[in-house]
């Protein structure tokens, strides 16, 4: 017999806090769905008799060699649950999960497999229903998820892994230890895991063929301070390591797949990604060529945080001036200019989309605007404000 087949390669860690119907059928999903030998530890905080006697009935079933309940006589929060699991746990990965996912066939296999793919990769989501991916009207989640099957191995590159399930390599806890416990309760943990990833030379990533479906915060929903704990943490985290920025990149000179000047550019977009940037290109695209086959034309990862707004050529300027004029909701607050003509324009309307319009070429600059828009605390700025780092090949 394999001995894969037989060791226990992941701890899953799945966090309880009564709402037994919900637990009950992510439970059931998750024994009937995974094929990984792995050991289940159930850390309920501090539920209701009812649930505490019925996660104590739980039974290893098919690939789930073990159960183990952890029992918190009182709600410790998100992090201080979670962190209960993974110091118990000893194999090389661990899975977080929340209570309220539904599993495919071939999830945990298919993220272990990211995961192994490449050193760099520390942290792993699959594809969810939390970034929008939905099966079609009348499609099973099987069969969407068996669908997705041909795109097994492909990964993307994202700034944050979210907590909701997430597999995390044991070289990784054993840099970094587990979530943060400054957090109160819930939300943010799992932003601050990642940059402390990323910090430790760790990279992010979603599953491609991985599928797990995720009825998000029905647990907390009912949380009456949940909105007053969300504005708490995310202050607590952008102190910490600054708030996110958006920047505009326009780019007015051909694309060519596979070529060098290709490689390089999209390299250097990744790199200011991974400063908490979101980054988004105004370009005309090769006919019939997406921002995915840019990427692979080049041996490089896709990043989800470099959004793709395709530009008719005879009118890339006029149309990207217009679209950075438009955004009022969420507005830019850098533009990257690629040249003088393009830099003095978007300067005389500055009145009207109030960005810092930097030369691209201008990377001091650059980085010293990021800094001051981000808030970027002192103490992090050195390490986060060093070239682009090399891209997942």
């Amino acid at each position: 017999m394999n001995t894969e087949q037989t060791t226990i390669l992941c701890d899953l860690v799945l966090l309880s806090w009564n709402n037994w119907e919900e637990t009950d059928a992510c439970l059931e999903s998750l024994l009937a769905s995974t094929r990984v030998p792995c050991r289940l530890f159930i850390v309920d905080n501090g539920s209701e008799a009812p649930v505490r006697q019925a996660l104590a009935q739980i039974k290893p079933r098919g690939a789930i060699r073990e159960v183990v309940l952890l029992q918190n006589e009182i709600n410790e929060g998100f992090p201080r649950g979670m962190n209960r699991g993974i110091q118990a746990s000893a194999s090389p990965y661990v899975c977080l999960l929340n209570n309220d996912l539904r599993f495919t066939v071939g999830w945990m296999h298919e993220m272990m497999e990211v995961a192994r793919a490449n050193p760099e990769i520390g942290l792993v989501n699959p594809t969810s229903s939390t970034f929008g991916n939905f099966p079609p009207k009348g499609v099973s989640l099987q069969r969407y998820a068996d669908a997705l099957r041909a795109r097994t191995g492909e990964f993307v590159e994202v700034g944050m892994c979210i907590g909701f399930c997430v597999l995390i390599k044991r070289e990784v806890l054993q840099r970094l230890g587990g979530l943060s416990e400054e957090v109160e309760r819930i939300f943010f943990e799992d932003e601050d895991f990642s940059v402390r990833a990323q910090r430790a030379g760790f990279r992010s990533v979603v599953a491609s063929a991985a599928y797990v479906y995720h009825a998000e915060h029905r647990t907390v929903r009912k949380m009456p301070e949940r909105e007053a704990l969300f504005a708490r943490n995310q202050r607590w985290c952008h102190e910490r390591w600054g708030r996110w920025v958006r920047m505009a990149w326009p780019h007015f000179e051909p694309l060519v797949p596979g070529s060098a000047e290709l490689r390089a550019w999209l390299q250097r977009l990744q790199g200011w990604t991974r400063r908490r940037i979101h980054v988004y290109v105004y370009c005309a695209m090769p006919p019939g060529v997406s921002s995915v086959e840019l990427f692979r034309s080049v041996g490089l990862t896709p990043h989800a945080d470099i959004h793709w707004n395709p530009i008719p050529e005879p009118l890339a300027r006029w149309a990207t001036a217009a679209h950075i004029l438009k955004r009022r909701k969420k507005p830019f607050d850098i533009v990257a200019a690629p040249d003088d003509r393009f830099a003095a324009w978007m300067k005389r309307l500055k009145p009207l989309h109030r960005a810092e319009v930097i030369p691209q070429d201008d990377d001091e600059r650059l980085a010293a605007v990021w800094q001051a828009k981000a808030r970027v605390p002192s103490s992090v700025q050195g390490a986060s404000a060093q070239g682009p780092v090399a891209a997942i090949r």
